[in-house]
């Protein structure tokens, strides 16, 4: 029976996960449709959602009512498109929208969809899916939001009961069929009841692998993408092993897809080349030109380094500088993220395992030490490891010998540590929350990476790599930033540092519309700068141009930060993930600047 809302009720339905709105006439008249199962699925940022069209029924997707598909992005229009089921696809219609609607990279009035095929209408891509009535729309996926709910009970599992836990992120590298409808139910249908599967995009999705340790995650990796049935796309992962936040291990997993190869299509966290994702380093600053000085001349040595910097500043960039130009640069480099590792995990993944040493384990695994003896072992994040965590390491590097778990026998290990972190171990030593004696094994050198907006002369140099290898990923279109554009990138403070910056530039070449990057095609906390502190051309309050820039830095950054904590109520993963910031960095931040819950 058709339910009527009462007089009072709203007349729009919101999805429980998303900023998308379905309007009440919408989800009856798909709760009467028959036959085959058509729907529009909407590709907004990182979300992707199915909205059910009936047969002959006609759906307006816009920026706010009365349209009947409200997506809140400032690219549509209020008002931009109009999509039909009829029976030859379906059929769309632009709405005289300020962006257009743009079908094949050509601005459309009119067009027909077949399944499959898909529109951007401003930073917003809508594509046709159809399926029988009793199949999902995507078969054995989730929302997003749901996803990373599992992903983070999951992580409190494994601290907590020592299990292990694995993210692969697949992407398809392009062709007719790259679309997830037409490989994700395959993926789906050969992992078990418990692993989730999350869309990203149009081409890549995510698989949470719950207690699942590096000789499985590479096995379900490798069958996700060469069991492929004929008509599907090349497929290609990263596996990224369990990590401090759920937003590094996702970030983490995205690296090392990116990195796979039609040659090379499973890249895994230890592996070589693991998170090789900018290519040679590229350092045009001062400081940084100062750094590199140093590296080559502490590489030359066999001595512990440790490296610290702000979380995406490029530690990992100078851990494999560091290996690159060592003697043992033939060797191999192994590294490994020790956020939040419980001690069972570690063991299994630093020391490696026999035959029979637990449940699933049936055969025996060499451990990264040994994976890495005559090379390099990079620990990442060295400064998240638990009391126990900590113990077990500094013996491996007091005796240079470890033991499998489950055996009994010694191996003689040759490894240089290269560490790295974003934490003052030093203060976590005066609370007694590390080791003092670790600390003194770790960084018989230390070396600092400066945040990225301390060396405003790699901006252009790297902005510049990024676009390079972001439209080479696209579509091979090379792309250039116009001067408005740019201009944001020279006033924006990046928080997220070197990997913010590469996520922008993903973002900007994935929604522009031409060849040329427009500040629309840039998130808005960019575009929001000319607006607030120290906007380009803005006068200065009296007394601001005497202002130390550090502190109006850190004035910006802590109204931004108040600003998100009072919209999420204090949830401070909820506004990080509204800043686009690492969940880690604001809550460094937030004690770092002495910020107290004056938004409650």
């Amino acid at each position: 029976m058709t339910r009527t809302p009462s007089p009072d009720q709203d007349h729009r339905l919101t999805r429980e996960d998303d900023n998308t709105t379905l309007s009440q006439d919408t989800v009856e008249r798909a709760r009467q449709a028959t036959g085959p199962r058509a729907a529009l699925v909407v590709h907004h940022g990182e979300a992707v959602k199915s909205v059910p069209i009936a047969d002959g029924g006609s759906l307006v997707v816009g920026r706010a009512a009365p349209a009947d598909v409200v997506v809140e992005d400032p690219s549509l229009s209020r008002r931009h498109a109009r999509f039909t089921r009829i029976p030859a696809g379906l059929k769309v219609e632009d709405l005289g929208s300020t962006n257009g609607t743009h079908l094949g990279g050509a601005r459309i009035q009119t067009a027909t969809l077949a399944p499959g095929e898909a529109v951007s209408l401003g930073s917003v891509t809508v594509s046709f899916s159809l399926a029988s009535t009793s199949a999902p729309l995507v078969s054995g996926t989730e929302s997003y939001e749901r996803f990373v709910h599992h992903v983070e009970d999951e992580r409190v599992r494994a601290r907590t009961f020592g299990r292990s836990l694995a993210l692969v992120f697949v992407r398809a590298l392009g062709g007719e069929h790259a679309h997830v409808s037409h490989w994700v139910p395959r993926c789906r249908g050969t992992l078990r009841p418990v692993d989730r599967v999350t869309l990203w995009g149009e081409t890549a999705a995510l698989v949470l692998l719950p207690e699942t340790d590096l000789s499985r995650a590479r096995t379900v990796a490798s069958a996700l993408v060469e069991g492929r049935r004929l008509g599907e796309p090349t497929l290609v992962a990263g596996v990224a092993l369990h990590a401090g936040a759920t937003e590094t291990l996702i970030d983490r997993a995205r690296g090392l897809a990116r990195q796979a190869r039609a040659e090379r299509r499973v890249v895994i966290d230890g592996d070589a080349e693991a998170g090789s994702v900018t290519g040679a380093p590229v350092w045009a600053s001062p400081k940084m030109h100062a750094l590199h000085a140093l590296i080559e001349r502490v590489a030359a040595s066999h001595i512990p380094v440790l490296i610290q910097g702000e979380t995406g500043s490029g530690k990992e960039v100078v851990a494999r500088a560091i290996h690159g130009s060592s003697p043992r640069a033939k060797g191999p480099l192994r590294s490994v993220n020790c956020g939040a590792m419980p001690l069972t995990l570690l063991q299994a993944t630093l020391f490696g395992h026999e035959k029979g040493a637990f449940t699933g384990a049936d055969r025996a695994v060499p451990g990264l030490f040994e994976q890495a003896s005559g090379g390099t072992l990079f620990l990442d994040e060295v400064g998240e490891l638990g009391a126990p965590a900590q113990a077990a390491l500094l013996r491996a590097l007091e005796t240079q010998r470890v033991v499998r778990v489950g055996g009994t026998e010694e191996i003689v290990v040759d490894v240089r540590i290269l560490a790295a972190t974003h934490r003052d171990l030093e203060q976590m030593v005066r609370e007694g929350t590390f080791r003092q004696d670790l600390l003194f094994r770790l960084e018989t050198m230390r070396l600092s990476v400066p945040p990225l907006r301390e060396r405003p002369e790699d901006l252009q140099a790297l902005t510049t790599r990024f676009l390079e290898q972001a439209s080479r990923a696209a579509d091979g279109r090379a792309r250039r930033l116009d001067p408005a554009a740019w201009s944001l990138l020279t006033t924006h403070t990046w928080p997220g540092n070197v990997r913010e910056l590469r996520n922008v530039i993903e973002r900007a070449v994935v929604v522009s519309q031409g060849d040329v990057i427009t500040p629309d095609d840039l998130p808005e906390r960019l575009t929001a700068i000319r607006s607030g502190l120290g906007a380009p051309g803005a006068h200065p309050t009296p007394g601001e141009s005497d202002a130390d820039f550090k502190e109006r830095v850190r004035a910006y950054e802590t109204k931004l930060i108040l600003d998100a904590l009072a919209r999420t109520g204090g949830n401070q993963t909820q506004a990080a993930k509204l800043l686009r910031m690492p969940l880690r960095t604001m809550v460094h931040k937030i004690k770092s600047y002495g910020i107290k819950k004056s938004y409650e």
